[in-house]
This record gives C-alpha cells, structure tokens and sequence, in this order.
C-alpha cells in the first residue's frame, strides 16, 4: 500500500485502512447475524439443527486446516482491482479496507471466516456479530501496522516472508480451533 507517498502520509493512511477494514467487518457481521435473526422469527425451531450442521461442517475444516483432507474455502478468487485504488492516498486506502474486511469479496485464506459468519447467522445476535466482525476487521488490518518500522522495499519483502513463513502454523492454530468448536456445537446439546 506504501508505494510512492511520502512517509509521512503512510501512518494516516495505514489508520484509514484499519478503520475501514474494521467497519467493513463489523457490517458483515451484522448483515449475518441479522439475517440469521430473521430466519429464526420465521422458524424457532431452526437453531439446534442449524447449530448440527455447522458443527459438522467446521468439523470437516478443521481437518482441511490440519491437512487431513482438502476442500475448498468458500470465497471468491477476486482481487481489487488497480483503477480502483488509485484516487487518492486515503480514499484508496479506505476502498481497498472496505472490500477486504468484509471478508466476502476477495480470498480467504483460512476456513475460519465462513464458519464464523455461519455461526453469526445461526446465533443470530446481532451486537455479537457486530463485535466479531470488528474483531475480524481489525484483526486481519493489525499487519498492516508491522511494516510501519520498514523503510525500504528489501525490508518490506522480508517482513512478508516472514510473515508467510507463520501461516503453516497458523493454519494448524485455526485447525485446532475450529476441532473444538466442532465438538462444542455437536455436543452441547447433550451436556446438561
């Protein structure tokens, strides 16, 4: 996102990003809890079978995640376009935000985020889907903030492949999350 600007603008802007990543998220997340209250005034009955099903489908991404077998991530293959980020330092900032944190635009990376915003409709609170969504947003723009220390482009390539040298172990932490998510949903029902 540097590119050209001068330094300066680069904390202001990296800000603008974060913000917009961060709403972007917290929208996403009220858009599927919202949803998901609606189904439920319209079936009552619907949690619990809901609640089952993802329980098995976080299942199966957690051994996607721990490379147990391989699936595809729900998403889209999509990248922001170029013509759209060029207009301005901020306002780019605040468009390439926008798209990014709302998770359903571009890539994902980790199953995690659609079993998230599936349980966000499931549970269909909408204050929680809107702080996990913040917390979605602002977590995936918090990177953003450790090439603030770099100056130089062989810097900024370092810090990105050490950044990409984490995500095996980031993938197992996720793996692991989503396994005992996946037991919790399939077996709170059973647990007085």
């Amino acid at each position: 996102m540097r590119g050209t600007e001068p330094y300066h603008h680069w904390p202001i802007r990296a800000t603008v990003y974060a913000t917009a990543m961060s709403l972007a998220g917290a929208a996403t997340g009220v858009v599927f809890a919202a949803a998901g209250a609606g189904v439920e005034a319209l079936w009552p009955d619907a949690r619990l079978p809901l609640a089952a099903a993802l329980g098995v489908i976080a299942l199966a991404f957690a051994l996607h995640e721990l490379e147990f077998v391989r699936l595809a991530v729900p998403g889209r293959d999509w990248q922001v376009p170029v013509e759209w980020v060029r207009s301005g330092y901020y306002q780019s900032a605040a468009v390439w935000g926008v798209l990014v944190g709302a998770g359903v635009f571009t890539r994902i990376t980790y199953a995690a985020l659609p079993v998230l915003l599936a349980w966000l409709f499931v549970s269909g609170n909408v204050p929680f889907g809107a702080l996990a969504g913040l917390t979605y947003g602002a977590t995936r723009a918090a990177s953003i903030y450790l090439s603030v220390t770099t100056h130089d482009t062989e810097e900024t390539i370092s810090l990105g492949q050490r950044l990409m040298g984490i995500a095996p172990a980031a993938h197992q932490w996720v793996g692991l999350a989503l396994a005992a998510f996946a037991v919790y949903l399939l077996a709170a029902p059973y647990i007085p």
